[in-house]
């Protein structure tokens, strides 16, 4: 008995492998698998040249020329002006409506009317489109110059002069270890995650479903058991998709280290390269595979209780609800609270917590108790639920018309 035992599980593990290899091999030759790595692999390129292009558009777009009309006791200059934001003239006096027509053909930006009211100053703006911090900067400029000639009528002490010059310093301080740019990593981090969970989940289900509607279902079975079969599409296209997040990672290393591109101080891609360390980048690793396992037993129950691939689109719409809901929580409440309450109750929901507990490892919210416990809770989670499809799916891939969860849960009674 021992060894009739023995020699079954060899036989399953021989024909999961097989399972395995065929999947892995279908998937990863597919032309769309072949064209989304390279777009990861150019994404990866694009996110590092960023700053070099930026720059390159920016030292070829032409400099902002703006008109100031004059019409009060200000000593305005066009130097402090430029200085502060483009190209500056000003002037005692001009034709409104010329101006307006050099701004229809592109040769200026915009132009101002400073003029003395009762007991004020008014400034009339003339731009196309209003450029804010140009408005604050020409704004607070204005009001410097008024302080100054206020001060030289009332020859009021230069100490004073110069203390009332003195700008407020202000700077956006982090609540938590990290920067605020950050928070553009995380939203990139589990947006990637959502896609690629819905992407390649959908991919065992269909994978499934037209194996099913072919008929070519019934012949396999008759070689390979259910089971195996099932964990061998699973794992199968499971890889496919870490080795595109593998190529995806290691692109980013290689840029990062070959020194080709020019990284400019507190810049976007710096923060990528500060805060996407070996540690994050092996926990990102682990919740991604975790998520994944989550709901592709879902996915492959769904595809099993479907008779086509043409009824897939509503058969998963309750996971892809799941999916969306989770995503959605995480935009809402998770990324504004981190250490939250409701941020604590999905880090330990199976279905919210690879991407919550990510987001805590980012942000520095979260004891690696906290994580062991999170990790133990997704696992068992994923453990039931394999047990689930174990009993579901043999039953679901050999009937030929569509079944319902309540159907295939009664069949195996």
């Amino acid at each position: 008995m021992k060894s009739l035992l023995n020699g079954q599980g060899e036989t399953e593990l021989r024909n999961f492998s097989i399972v395995f290899n065929t999947v892995f091999k279908e998937a990863v030759k597919t032309k769309a698998y072949l064209y989304i790595t390279v777009g990861l692999v150019a994404l990866s390129l694009l996110l590092f040249a960023s700053p070099a292009i930026i720059h390159m558009f920016n030292k070829n777009n032409p400099d902002e020329t703006f008109k100031i009309i004059n019409h009060t006791a200000l000593e305005l200059s066009e130097q402090e002006l430029t200085g502060l934001a483009g190209s500056w003239k000003i002037v005692d006096d001009a034709n409104i409506e010329d101006l307006k027509e050099e701004m229809k053909a592109d040769a200026l930006t915009g132009f101002f009317v400073l003029e003395d009211q009762t007991n004020m100053m008014h400034l009339n703006i003339y731009m196309p489109k209003v450029n804010n911090e140009v408005l604050l900067t020409l704004e607070s400029y204005i009001e410097q110059k008024k302080v100054e000639l206020i001060v030289a009528r009332q020859t009021i002490d230069m100490g004073v002069l110069q203390a009332l010059k003195t700008p407020l310093q202000s700077s956006i301080q982090s609540l938590y270890e990290t920067k605020p740019n950050a928070l553009l990593i995380i939203y990139g981090l589990i947006t990637i995650m959502f896609l690629a969970i819905s992407i390649y989940g959908n991919n065992v289900a269909t994978a499934i479903s037209s194996e099913k509607s072919s008929r070519v279902m019934e012949v396999m079975i008759t070689k390979v058991a259910p089971v195996p079969m099932m964990y061998g599409k699973i794992l199968g296209i499971g890889l496919a998709s870490l080795t595109q997040l593998f190529i995806f990672m290691g692109a980013l290393l290689l840029w990062a280290n070959i020194g080709v591109f020019d990284i400019p101080e507190d810049s976007f891609v710096q923060t990528v390269m500060e805060t996407i360390t070996w540690e994050t980048a092996a926990y990102i690793l682990i919740f991604f595979i975790i998520g994944y396992f989550i709901y592709a037993t879902l996915f492959a129950i769904v595809g099993s209780m479907v008779s086509r691939p043409d009824d897939l689109a509503s058969a998963t719409m309750p996971i892809m609800i799941f999916l969306m809901a989770s995503l959605a929580v995480e935009m809402l409440f998770v990324m504004d609270s981190p250490e939250g309450k409701m941020t604590n109750i999905t880090s330990y929901i199976p279905f919210t917590a690879p991407m919550s507990v990510l987001i805590r490892i980012v942000y520095n919210t979260i004891t690696p108790i906290e994580i062991v416990v999170s990790l133990l809770v997704m696992i068992t989670f994923i453990a039931l639920f394999a047990a689930i499809a174990a009993k579901i799916y043999p039953r679901g891939v050999l009937k030929s018309d569509s079944s319902t969860f309540k159907e295939l849960l009664q069949l195996n009674r």
